[in-house]
């Protein structure tokens, strides 16, 4: 059963409880519910004063009963003083920059390996990317990766060049197959992060 906390979906897993941020692919997995909640209010409270948790590390899954969390409201310096330095804001490359560098490194090199025929399979290269962005940076990534793949394919590595004609069944399902390890990969490695979280 899964209920939402704080745009958090809590589930329990095995012996654990995950919470997974709605908003992206991050993770937090407790033995214990309560401290789960809690870990969720102390990052709500850290947005509201511009300042994330002492124990939170930035990792896509965060082991709550391998990190100390103190409720930051009872300790001695819940607020940073004004001697403090202003906290460092995580910055994230926006989709839309994302997909327009992987366009414009990958749409070059496919069309140049084509011209000049370099005994290399482009769809493969491109779905192995596609398999690295999943695993580096997470599913929406992926995915806008995978359709940038098959518009690569279709404009600057099929003859003729830079026109767009009727995908072929080899490239839809390739295509496919694209879109399904974006998919599947970061579903993966939170199912396996959360199987070896409940065997200990």
């Amino acid at each position: 059963m899964t209920t939402i906390y704080r745009n958090y979906a809590v589930s329990k897993l095995g012996d654990a409880f995950v919470g997974q941020s709605r908003d992206d692919e991050s993770l937090m997995i407790s033995r214990s519910q309560q401290r789960l909640m809690s870990a969720i209010d102390q990052m709500w409270d850290g947005l509201d004063r511009g300042c994330a948790p002492s124990w939170f590390s930035g990792s896509s899954a965060i082991d709550l009963d391998a990190v100390e969390i103190v409720d930051e409201k009872d300790g001695p310096e819940a607020m940073p003083s004004e001697t403090d330095p202003p906290p460092a804001k995580e910055w994230r490359v926006p989709y839309w920059a994302f997909g327009l560098a992987a366009l414009g490194v990958s749409a070059p090199v496919a069309y140049a390996m084509d011209f000049l025929q370099i005994d290399a399979r482009i769809d493969v290269m491109l779905t192995l990317g596609i398999c690295a962005v999943a695993l580096a940076f997470g599913r929406g990534y992926a995915l806008m990766c995978a359709g940038i793949s098959g518009f690569i394919v279709n404009f600057f590595a099929v003859e003729p060049f830079f026109t767009f004609d009727p995908p072929t069944w080899s490239e839809v399902a390739n295509l496919a197959i694209n879109f399904a390890a974006a998919w599947a990969i970061p579903m993966l490695l939170k199912e396996g992060s959360t199987f070896r979280r409940s065997k200990g």
